[in-house]
């Protein structure tokens, strides 16, 4: 269903580009016309009844026209990483899909599966040749359209499914929020996608932006420079950890962009990345809070906010709460536990029940993060109510952590701990009780095997772990210890 608003908006200007990419375009008239063809020649899989088509694509392009294709006959997918590593087998793992396309000539067993292959040539022949689907398929509001990995209150990304329902519902709401943002007064405006198709978020954002007849610019990072100093208005949502890396790869000297309207996704924007951000890059700056479980919670501009802490105003679809530990309401600048609900809010996860039952109760979700709400209504966050902290964008737990880290040779005792870096942004270090058969290296390479998205962990070596009252590894005790040297 929700395919079809994709072209409802572009119906009067279907010559207007859907996607762009460097060395070629698609207008919205022929991805139409692609995702008709396509979704003909996938027609059969439905004899093969499947709850879930797999997707490893390595064509940004060819990838959106089977997400869509495969809507429009009905069946629900799910993208998986490009990259085969531990990530890639976790994910493949946990969302189980019953078949598996590829675009990829290495994938006809990757990940232990067989795949069925249908690359580039096949592609172009269908889209050049096929024929278009003869009928549409109903689909039910309550069908599962789309499977992904939600990670927002568990180190263990969990399976989550959305319906034809919520992901319209969500789509409606990016676009009400796109109505309402200063940044889409202006038509003509380019979407540069950053975070990933296999998450919901990233999912849902390339729709919405399709929906709105907007352009889709695919850029590799290093392109992205140069999609950014292109003279329409661009659009970008990005981690503090992209903001970062876009930041390094500025030539000196460059001018703000007064056309490129930034989102800063994650929460919590550090003054100092905040300045650097409107000095070096662009302006307009907000900031958002949200989860994959939820879609977007608060937005703000840091400008007006006043306090790093703060991450804005709460959207008109949610309402969220504050509450102590007995689940009462705070007063208002008192701490507690966030909880949310509305209905841009998932119910469940799929495969675990114990932690369904944990973070969503009596309708209320409990993403895990601590904070208050001022007299003004404003959102602010102050920490989290367990183990699990954000490096480069992804959630760890460090109790995950350590207990990789006690595995290594030479390992006696270990906490990781996180430290901010000059702009705010916390970065992994692990303290290490060792022996002296220990050796940095290997302990870096198990690392990331296992843990690929984590950045690099300075180590720091002591002679005895500082524990807290239960026994448990005193992490803020070791962040004082480190900012004292």
């Amino acid at each position: 269903m929700f395919d079809r608003f994709l072209f409802n908006a572009a119906q009067s200007r279907l010559e207007a580009t859907a996607f762009d990419w460097f060395d070629a375009d698609a207008t919205f008239e022929k991805l139409s016309g692609d995702i008709d063809r396509v979704a003909s020649a996938l027609f059969r899989l439905r004899d093969l009844k499947p709850d879930l088509v797999g997707l490893r694509c390595q064509n940004p392009y060819q990838h959106w026209v089977f997400v869509l294709s495969l809507a429009r006959i009905g069946l629900a997918s799910a993208s998986l990483p490009h990259v085969v590593d531990a990530n890639f087998v976790r994910a493949l793992t946990a969302l189980r899909p019953d078949v598996l396309i590829t675009d990829c000539d290495d994938g006809a067993a990757v990940g232990g599966r067989q795949w069925l292959v249908l690359n580039e040539m096949w592609f172009r022949n269908v889209c050049e040749t096929g024929e278009r689907l003869a009928r549409a398929v109903a689909v039910k509001p309550d069908d599962v359209a789309r499977v992904a990995l939600a990670g927002a209150a568990d180190a263990t990304p969990q399976r989550i499914s959305m319906t034809y329902r919520y992901v319209e519902i969500a789509v409606f709401h990016l676009l009400y929020h796109d109505i309402m943002a200063h940044a889409r007064g202006q038509a003509g405006y380019r979407v540069i996608p950053t975070l990933g198709a296999e998450t919901p978020s990233g999912f849902l954002v390339i729709i919405a932006a399709l929906t709105a007849g907007s352009c889709v610019q695919i850029a590799t990072a290093a392109q992205l420079g140069a999609a950014f100093s292109q003279k329409t208005p661009c659009v970008a949502i990005v981690s503090p950890s992209q903001a970062e890396f876009i930041l390094s790869q500025l030539p000196p000297g460059m001018q703000p962009l007064t056309h490129f309207y930034l989102t800063v996704a994650g929460g919590r924007l550090s003054t100092a990345l905040c300045n650097r951000l409107r000095q070096s890059l662009t302006p307009n700056v907000q900031v958002v809070y949200g989860s994959d479980e939820c879609g977007p919670v608060a937005f703000g501009d840091p400008a007006t906010l006043g306090d790093e802490a703060a991450v804005g105003h709460v959207v008109p679809w949610i309402t969220l709460e504050v509450v102590d530990a007995d689940d009462a309401p705070c007063p208002a600048n008192v701490e507690g536990e966030v909880r949310l609900m509305g209905t841009g809010v998932i119910g469940r996860y799929d495969d675990n029940f114990s932690l369904t039952e944990k973070k969503f109760r009596n309708g209320w979700f409990y993403p895990g993060d601590r904070g208050s709400v001022d007299a003004h209504g404003v959102l602010k966050l102050s920490g989290r109510s367990d183990d699990l902290i954000s490096f480069g964008g992804d959630k760890f737990d460090l109790r995950a952590i350590d207990a990789h880290i006690l595995e290594c040779p030479g390992v006696r005792d270990c906490a990781v701990f996180a430290v901010p870096d000059e702009n705010g942004k916390p970065e992994p270090w692990a303290a290490l009780v060792t022996e002296s058969c220990f050796q940095t290296g290997l302990l870096a390479t198990r690392l990331r095997d296992e843990f690929p998205n984590l950045p690099l962990v300075r180590t720091v070596r002591i002679e005895k772990m500082p524990r807290d009252d239960g026994g448990a590894p005193d992490r803020q005790a070791l962040l004082v210890a480190v900012k004292a040297v």
